[in-house]
């Protein structure tokens, strides 16, 4: 039996109201495998009253659910810093301190990134070493997800920061998806090393220079394809590639169905197919994937879309409790010691 991982969820951050982050806590419990749930107890952070009426409406009172009250919201337009001296008594806030306590092991919120970040970090610190922590998002490919990052943390990254996005990265493929050894690509407008900016140019020699297995610059395209495991990139390009890749599902899902409102050969080759386009969803929904890991905490903050469907949610929360149990925190703490540099 794995030991016990109690997981604190921001009941109240995120577009579509607690209702939904209830639903996905609880089909976190009812759908996810045993190997998965065993020994996870939940802690919902907001509204006491709300949060209850909502678990005795949904039958969750059985389930390793409880409530920590939190009188404040972080909203999703509130300026970070500015937020949690305002709202000290916000479920963000409340729930960053409760992992600084140590009551719960992880944390995960669909609500403002920045300020989960803020929170974040003045509640966990970071690793010794790392300037700055990065999102790492996962994106699906022909053939392995590739971790990309940074996807929002940081804008105007230094060749510091870049070159540690590259270590943490690999430390992330490497604990989560088992890829023994990961290849490490930036980001860039093509393929040659004198290409883009003079920060990426200085990276790519640092890299170069490194024990990663750095194959070079990556293109766009090349992502999707599979051509490397580990993209590294500033917040600013990744935050727009990740939103980008999320709308492709959407654009073959509705040009899927108005082909097949042209023509009754079209719905039935779809009925033939569905099981096909089925798998296809699954691999290029973003709510597959739940959410993405602040690389380089001391602690486990798993950042969710705004717009996170209870799918997400649980996804989200299973993504915390595969970042807690595969270790990846001290494998970073070992790659930053032996430092690129």
């Amino acid at each position: 039996m794995p030991e016990p991982l109690n997981i604190a969820v921001d009941a109240m951050g995120g577009d579509n109201g607690p209702s939904v982050i209830v639903h996905g806590v609880i089909e976190f419990f009812r759908d996810c495998s045993k190997s998965t749930t065993d020994n996870v107890a939940i802690l919902l952070v907001g509204d006491r009253d709300v949060l209850s009426r909502l678990l005795s409406r949904s039958k969750g009172a059985k389930l390793p659910i409880t409530i920590q009250h939190a009188s404040q919201v972080i909203m999703m337009d509130d300026h970070p810093a500015e937020a949690l001296k305002s709202k000290p008594d916000s479920s963000m806030v409340v729930m960053a301190g409760l992992q600084k306590k140590g009551l719960v092991q992880a944390m995960v919120s669909p609500g403002n990134t920045g300020a989960m970040m803020a929170a974040s970090l003045f509640a966990l610190g970071r690793i010794e070493g790392v300037p700055r922590p990065a999102i790492a998002a996962t994106i699906p490919t022909q053939n392995n997800p590739v971790v990309v990052l940074d996807v929002g943390a940081n804008i105007g990254c230094n060749v510091k920061q870049l070159s540690q996005f590259a270590l943490m990265g690999e430390a992330y493929s490497k604990c989560v998806f088992g890829i023994e050894n990961p290849r490490i690509s930036l980001l860039n407008v093509g393929q040659e090393r004198t290409k883009g900016p003079l920060v990426i140019q200085e990276v790519y020699g640092m890299l170069e220079d490194s024990k990663l297995n750095f194959l070079g610059n990556i293109e766009g395209d090349g992502i999707l394809k599979g051509e490397a495991d580990v993209v590294v990139c500033d917040g600013f390009d990744g935050n727009i590639l990740l939103k980008t890749f999320e709308s492709i599902a959407d654009l073959v899902g509705g040009s899927l169905y108005l082909e097949m409102k042209r023509h009754w050969a079209s719905r039935a080759g779809y009925l033939l197919m569905r099981h096909s386009f089925s798998k296809l969803w699954e691999r290029l929904d973003s709510a597959e994937y739940g959410g993405a890991p602040l690389l380089g905490l001391n602690g486990v903050a798993i950042v969710a879309h705004g717009s996170s469907t209870a799918k997400a949610i649980k996804n989200a929360i299973v993504a915390a409790c595969n970042f807690y149990r595969s270790g990846v925190s001290d494998r970073i703490r070992q790659e930053i010691k032996g430092t690129i540099t």
